[in-house]
């Protein structure tokens, strides 16, 4: 595990599990149905603390964009400059996860979005590519 590793969160575990063979799987309480995100160990809109890993649609909306300029942490460094998105999936839930598109485009806020499943020195992760429409162009939200 890196520093900047996700994967050691026990309570996330089944996210990153789920990732590594390349399945978006999203928290779902079992007490009223919610899906959340991020996992908790009781559902903040019923306090059930019953809760299932649900498989979802690995689409969404960009909802917001950052470029980093400077690196967050040291070992992202080499990577700069580097985008993050904050993607609303079709399912509901947000998720925050790096934008690669093979491109070299920006993303738009209300560009559609694709989960595509990376690792990185035995860390999986969800990054987010540009969703291809009918047409065969990437969709970036611009007319």
């Amino acid at each position: 595990m890196t520093a900047v590793s996700p994967a050691a969160d026990p309570l996330a575990a089944p996210f990153w599990d789920a990732a590594r063979r390349g399945r978006l799987v999203i928290q779902r309480c079992q007490g009223c149905g919610e899906l959340r995100w991020p996992p908790l160990a009781g559902c903040p809109e019923c306090r059930s603390r019953d809760a299932t890993w649900d498989e979802v649609r690995p689409e969404g909306t960009i909802w917001s964009f950052v470029v980093y300029h400077r690196a967050f942490s040291a070992e992202l460094k080499d990577q700069i400059p580097y985008t993050v998105v904050m993607v609303q999936l079709d399912d509901g839930p947000y998720l925050v996860g790096r934008f690669d598109d093979d491109e070299d485009r920006p993303p738009a806020i209300g560009g559609r979005v694709t989960a595509m499943f990376a690792e990185t020195d035995g860390v999986p992760s969800v990054r987010w590519r540009a969703a291809q429409t009918t047409d065969g162009d990437n969709s970036n939200g611009k007319a």
